[in-house]
């Protein structure tokens, strides 16, 4: 591997440890801009490859750790993305039930 795909497999990790950091947290804004530059690093790494071709078999290797890594992360966001769902929900209970408390209220 060189000096390059290297550092990109080491940012690509620290991402990914950053992220699920992020998700623990519930700090999802910042977790959207981490996803945003592993984009970017993954793109740098296809780049890698176009311009330098000898590097293809150890950045499909580097590639088969990251679709490990991607689907451990993907079940993450999952599990994060059920809960925001289900406090919306009770968020939108509670609307409805003081919506409701209103227009009752009004009635007396």
């Amino acid at each position: 591997m060189s000096v390059t795909l290297v550092s990109l497999a080491e940012a690509l990790t620290e991402n990914a440890c950053l992220m699920e950091s992020l998700l623990q947290q519930q700090q999802y804004d910042e977790a959207l801009l981490c996803m945003d530059d592993r984009l970017a690093l993954i793109d740098s790494l296809v780049q890698l490859v176009r311009e330098d071709p000898a590097q293809q078999q150890a950045a499909a290797a580097l590639a088969g750790a990251l679709s490990i890594q991607e689907e451990s992360m993907k079940t993450l966001a999952a599990s994060h993305h059920h809960t925001i769902f289900e406090q919306l929900a009770r968020v939108g209970k509670g609307t409805r039930a003081g919506q409701a408390y209103r227009v009752n209220s009004k009635e007396f």
